[in-house]
């Protein structure tokens, strides 16, 4: 359907960008600049923290090279002008925008996940799941619709799924208001955009852009999603079932007149074959098993918070490493009656499909432990854990991290059930020292005595608990201390990110990062 070439063809103005990084500014407006994410063809992402929350968010910056181009500039403010016109749970949202001493700035969301032309590349998708990501899509293009807004450049790369499989619409920077693109109509004849995801009217005229583009974009990535790969601009329906195939060629019709006059309707003929049950019609046995092994990760995410909440006393962040199939470590966090704050890694000694069963077991007993007690007494916690844990007819043992957090003693305690050690970096020392004591996981003898280690917690203290090996201690605490400055959640990021690539053997893991503050 596509030029076999076309795709290849630049959509950038030319204007030679520096391929020397730029430093680090400390603050962008009141954001202050944790790292550098990324560098595009004319703008920065940089990582910041929003001053009143303490989130994290995105500051995009225009890249010093286009700071005198006026062109630039207006599609630069037109794009902070576009996103805040929009409120979707589907959009990305904007914080801020302003001028600063390097140019301008976009303050954004962070969205902690990756883009669906990655997803798409990862996973092996089901036909429920591809719909259910095509909808929040669809959704999102109908509300910016709804706006005036063509966004002009939808695509894989510009949709990101989150880790609770969310999906957000990002990148407005060649996004036009509709009435501002009949005013402009002839006047530009350059290419602005991803030709793949391009429709032919736009290819051919790229002021012809229009709601109906945005839906032939829209019915790319659709066929990307159902047959489970990317297109690369070679589009043969005859692989999609016939129900979808309609919808399909109804979307990507050449000639506007036929196409969808508006994404709602291609939501309604998308929900009808849903309702007809064409999904039920269509479904083979191999997408029986991808939608089980959805349903267990859905029920694996259900299982933990996806953050941790800010108090008086600390700030925290959590990084996880997941594997397709692969259930992840428990993690949970809660206060105590006595004021206290608890923190929990676990996971089974066994791995398989069923881990999630023996997890979602382990949770319910340690929170009714935890909620049966009126004042928390570690060593009784631990004993009644051990004794439901022992008469459970799973018989399954446990490696286990248990993280206590006194702030009123400044004090912490700190027990591994055959999990490792917890790193703790206080104020003002510049090495890391490692938490860590010899038990054996729950549920593996009649014991109900434990060794625990004591340790003190004060102001400015950070601890980082995880599911790594042993033998990745070292490395944790070193790169730990290169690092002590960065935000909770970069710190988890980093540090996960960074011990995964040292070692051979990728399963599931947890990483969580502590910092006192008062």
């Amino acid at each position: 359907m596509l030029d076999s070439h076309f795709h290849k063809q630049p959509t950038l103005y030319e204007v030679k960008v520096s391929e020397t990084p730029p430093s680090l500014p400390e603050k962008i407006g009141p954001y202050k600049i944790e790292s550098l994410l990324s560098r595009g063809g004319m703008s920065l992402l940089y990582l910041g923290i929003h001053p009143q929350t303490r989130a994290l968010i995105v500051v995009k910056v225009l890249s010093p090279e286009f700071v005198t181009y006026p062109e630039m500039i207006a599609q630069f403010i037109r794009e902070s002008n576009i996103i805040g016109l929009t409120n979707h749970p589907n959009i990305v949202k904007l914080y801020g925008e302003g001028e600063w001493e390097g140019g301008l700035y976009i303050a954004m969301e962070f969205i902690r996940g990756v883009s669906l032309r990655q997803f798409i590349e990862q996973h092996s998708l089901s036909r429920k799941k591809s719909i259910d990501i095509l909808m929040q899509v669809a959704y999102a293009l109908a509300h910016l619709h709804s706006h005036s807004v063509i966004h002009g450049d939808l695509k894989p790369e510009n949709i990101l799924m989150t880790e609770d499989g969310e999906v957000k619409v990002i990148d407005f920077g060649i996004a036009r208001l509709h009435d501002e693109v009949k005013k402009g109509k002839g006047k530009n004849s350059k290419i602005i955009g991803t030709p793949t995801y391009m429709s032919p009217e736009q290819k051919e005229d790229p002021s012809s852009i229009s709601f109906a583009s945005d839906i032939y974009a829209l019915g790319i990535i659709a066929y990307e999603l159902f047959i489970g790969k990317l297109s690369f601009g070679v589009i043969h329906l005859s692989q999609v079932p016939k129900g979808l195939r309609l919808i399909l060629e109804k979307a990507l019709a050449v000639s506007i007149d036929e196409r969808y006059s508006n994404v709602m309707e291609f939501i309604s003929d998308l929900s009808n074959y849903l309702k007809s049950g064409g999904l039920e019609k269509d479904r083979h046995g191999t997408d029986q098993i991808k939608e089980i092994l959805e349903a267990i990760q859905k029920a694996d995410l259900a299982l933990s918070p996806s953050t941790i909440s800010t108090t008086p006393h600390y700030e925290g962040a959590m990084a996880r490493l997941k594997v397709l199939g692969q259930t992840s470590p428990y993690f949970d966090h809660f206060k105590l009656a006595d004021g206290t704050y608890g923190f929990i890694l676990a996971e089974p000694l066994v791995s398989g499909f069923e881990t999630s069963v023996y997890l979602s077991n382990l949770r319910g007993m340690i929170r009714a432990v935890a909620a049966t007690q009126e004042k928390f007494i570690f060593l009784t916690f631990l004993s009644s854990l051990q004794r439901l844990i022992q008469i459970d007819p799973l018989n399954q043992k446990y490696a286990l991290a248990f993280l206590i957090l006194n702030p009123t003693r400044d004090e912490l305690q700190f027990l591994s059930c055959g999990m490792g050690s917890a790193l703790h970096l206080s104020s003002g020392s510049p090495k890391a020292r490692k938490l860590h004591n010899h038990n054996p996981p729950l549920g593996s003898d009649n014991r109900n005595e434990w060794e625990i280690t004591s340790d003190g917690w004060n102001v400015g203290d950070i601890l980082i608990i995880h599911t790594f090996a042993p033998s990745s201690d070292a490395f944790i605490q070193e790169t730990l201390e290169s690092i002590s400055l960065q935000s909770p959640q970069s710190q988890a990021d980093a540090l996960i990110k960074k011990t995964i690539a040292s070692i051979t053997d990728k399963k599931p893991q947890v990483l969580v990062s502590l910092h006192r503050i008062g």
